[in-house]
């Protein structure tokens, strides 16, 4: 039978989607367990995330070693001798710092994650952040940082940070290129440590897990020291400027950087997920409001985006754009232009809110294409700090999508006179 290649298929409705809960557990020691497993794929995948992260560390040179040097040594096993276990045997591992918390993920097979599992239990209970590489690393990080700042970008979404967040903020402090050399081996060890107890980690495993591997990793877990003391890192209130435009001159910018911040509810408050899927209409996606305006049909930026950064009690918009110093002051008319254009309910068509939901729904399924995808599901959700039902709520917010519901979400939170704006450039 010849296949019709002339007829395309019918499209579908999206069914309603599920996500399947993790199993929460607490280790004798303290620590917190989220398993999930499932799959086809002979594979596992732990994530372990210790409160500290940003927010929690005295300086922000402290943060950008810290997590870079957690896999260059333990007292067991130098660099090297770690990497090539690691690689040998097929895995993959890698460190990062958080706004909350600092996470080791480890990607391994089944059939030697039970090999893998004692360098994971060396590197979070006893690493040891050597000088010879914490040197070779710092000088690394200053020289990308030195070439970070000269941009136009990053001076403007530093400006755009520091009056969101406002002075002594954690998260508006930026990294000093010619302090990171200053970082002692002594200090990542003491920081580290003061935040190393079993009841400040939280474990992620995912995949196709056995009965064994759940034993092991308890154990594994079980073993760690209490050096610090139990926490819970929060992000602080912000304290946003009084000023609401600033600009940093680069005489010798080739392009100039436009940065523009709102303030929003945080993820706590019921409107949240709507918020973010009117955040997402107007910048979130190529065929967004702001693409089709300011790049499509003005052609004052190659892109602009907008997107959500939200914590439990509070939130902001973050619009960023690069342009000609020409087209700096079009575009920010034309992206407030849009921004109260999509209060009016007759501005929004059938086909922009098909194309919004369907978009939405496809990033709702995507979390369910594996064990691994619905676990990042629950982790973001744990270490954000959101609502246990936070799918369910986002696919009711997506079926309930509406020009009248979108706009009057924008009439009562996109108040375009409360918009901080960074520039940099000539």
């Amino acid at each position: 039978m010849t296949p019709d290649r002339i007829t395309p298929p019918e499209i579908q409705p999206m069914p309603m989607l599920h996500m399947p809960p993790a199993i929460v557990t607490e280790t004798p020691s303290g620590a917190t367990v989220y398993r999930y497993s499932g799959g086809d794929a002979p594979a596992t995948r732990i994530s372990i995330s210790i409160e500290g992260g940003l927010a929690g560390i005295a300086t922000p040179e402290i943060g950008a070693l810290l997590a870079p040097l957690w896999i260059e040594g333990t007292r067991d096993m130098d660099a090297e001798t770690i990497a090539d276990f690691i690689d040998y045997r097929g895995a993959w591992i890698n460190t990062d710092m958080g706004i909350r918390t600092m996470n080791l993920t480890v990607n391994a097979l089944n059939h030697n994650f039970d090999e893998i599992l004692p360098v994971l239990s060396g590197i979070v209970s006893a690493p040891t952040f050597p000088d010879d590489r914490l040197r070779q690393v710092a000088l690394r990080t200053a020289a990308a940082v030195g070439v970070e700042r000269s941009t136009t970008a990053w001076n403007a979404s530093a400006a755009l940070r520091a009056m969101v967040y406002g002075d002594g903020h954690p998260l508006r402090r930026e990294t000093d290129a010619d302090l990171l050399c200053d970082v002692t081996s002594q200090q990542l060890h003491d920081v580290y440590f003061s935040h190393l107890h079993p009841a400040n980690i939280k474990a992620f495993i995912s995949g196709r897990l056995s009965d064994a591997t759940l034993g092991e990793v308890t154990a594994m877990l079980n073993s760690i020291p209490a050096t610090g003391t139990p926490e819970k890192v929060t992000v602080p209130e912000f304290r946003p400027s009084a000023s609401r435009r600033t600009h940093i001159t680069m005489p010798n910018a080739q392009q100039s950087a436009v940065r523009m911040g709102l303030l929003l509810p945080g993820r706590e408050n019921p409107d949240f997920v709507a918020i973010r899927l009117l955040v997402l209409a107007l910048g979130g996606y190529f065929g967004s409001r702001l693409m089709l305006n300011v790049r499509e049909d003005k052609g004052y930026t190659y892109g602009i985006n907008a997107v959500t950064i939200g914590y439990p009690h509070q939130a902001y918009m973050s619009i960023s754009a690069e342009a000609d110093a020409a087209y700096v002051e079009p575009l920010i008319a034309e992206t407030i232009s849009e921004m109260e254009r999509m209060k009016d309910e007759s501005s929004y068509t059938a086909d922009e809110i098909d194309r919004l939901r369907r978009l939405s729904l496809s990033g709702l399924a995507a979390m369910l294409d594996t064990p691994f995808t619905i676990m990042d599901h629950h982790r973001s959700s744990v270490l954000a700090g959101a609502p246990s039902d936070y799918f369910a709520r986002q696919q009711e917010a997506i079926y309930n999508l509406s020009a009248e519901s979108l706009a009057e979400l924008a009439r009562r939170y996109f108040d375009t006179s409360a918009l901080f704006i960074a520039t940099a450039g000539v």
